[in-house]
């Protein structure tokens, strides 16, 4: 069979797919007390980096933020989340997920509480609550998330190199992070090309059929993403999610001092989140927080200046989130209405 009559077929003879994703998630507890771990480390390590600076200039850089400078910080972040909420519920309904919006975007903000959890658990106990709650198979939603990963990447990368531009620095490295991830983007709106590489990999492996029957299935469902009424409205609402985030920076380093510009926030906020993602660590942590302070040294900030821009930028951009999501937590994984209930016999493995 052609990959193309594979596309074609795939949703009617695969059979639908295990819950794997959910069967491979730690323990929902367990996985709660590591971020809130992770939490006080953050915490003890940004003190102790003002500690170590309490000689310098650092506690006077801490002093001219005034509250309403962190007020602006937190909701440029929560307008960050609403929108990539909002992009969430869009590609769920071009990808077919049969749930109510208010749920989904409840699921999205829930799934920010395990954020710094390992194997990006915070995404996958997305799918899980739509699994258990609207019995959403998992071959459905995982072009969710694979859609929601890339378009962070490509938003991230084209904003890199829109601040690149402005300021005349990096342009050769933002210009290969976005030509990587708009391939990228296209090869996931090309399921025809995937089912091939596919089809390829399979008689090379000759093992494993009811994986890459599955891999088929979710491919079926990866060109809705590439038609235009839906691309373009949801590649928007990352660049707009993420610009906020780098007005975040904007605001915390101009408050400190340093006449930074619009395009220094975005190339250095936008090249530490992708030191981040490219670390695979959780949340970027170590990673992310070196990069963005590393680079502002780079821009001319002063060190005292520096350490307190990177601790409330992340304070503002990872942990906020986190603080969301375990508020949220809670409501997600409460049983909706009679008429959202799941299938019979859907196992809740994140519960035992």
């Amino acid at each position: 069979m052609s990959s193309s009559e594979t596309l074609r077929a795939a949703p009617a003879r695969v059979r639908p797919a295990a819950p794997q994703a959910a069967e491979a998630a730690p323990r929902l507890g367990r996985a709660l007390l590591r971020t809130l771990a992770m939490l006080v480390l953050f915490l003890a390590a940004g003190g102790l980096a003002l500690w170590l600076a309490r000689d310098s200039e650092a506690v006077a850089a801490a002093a001219l933020l005034s509250p309403a400078t962190v007020l602006a910080c937190l909701a440029l972040s929560f307008c960050n989340y609403l929108l990539r909420g909002l992009r969430w519920v869009v590609l769920g309904r071009a990808f077919g997920v049969a749930a109510p919006a208010g749920r989904q975007m409840l699921y999205f903000f829930g799934g920010f509480a395990l954020t710094v959890t390992p194997g990006k658990l915070g995404e996958v106990v997305r799918l899980w609550l739509l699994h258990r709650h609207h019995g959403v198979p998992y071959t459905r939603s995982m072009p969710l998330l694979a859609g929601d990963r890339v378009l962070d990447m490509v938003a991230i990368c084209l904003l890199a190199l829109a601040g690149a531009a402005l300021t005349s620095r990096y342009i050769a490295v933002t210009a290969a992070l976005a030509l990587a991830c708009l391939l990228l983007l296209g090869a996931l709106s090309q399921a025809g090309l995937l089912l091939r590489l596919l089809d390829w990999t399979e008689r090379r492996v000759r093992r494993a059929p009811g994986l890459f029957a599955r891999a088929r299935e979710v491919c079926a469902t990866l060109p809705a993403i590439g038609r235009p009424r839906v691309l373009l409205p949801v590649l928007a609402l990352s660049l707009l999610g993420w610009l906020a985030e780098c007005l975040v920076l904007l605001v915390v380093v101009r408050e400190l001092g340093t006449p930074a510009g619009l395009g220094e926030a975005m190339l250095v906020f936008c090249l530490a989140a992708v030191a981040g993602a490219v670390s695979l660590l959780p949340g970027g942590l170590g990673a992310a927080d070196l990069g963005l302070l590393g680079l502002l040294r780079l821009i001319g900030m002063p060190e005292a200046g520096a350490i307190v821009a990177t601790i409330l930028v992340r304070l503002a951009t990872l942990w906020f989130a986190v603080v969301l999501g375990l508020l949220t937590l809670p409501l997600a994984l409460r049983r909706p209405g009679r008429g959202d209930m799941p299938q019979e016999g859907a196992a809740d493995p994140l519960l035992r």
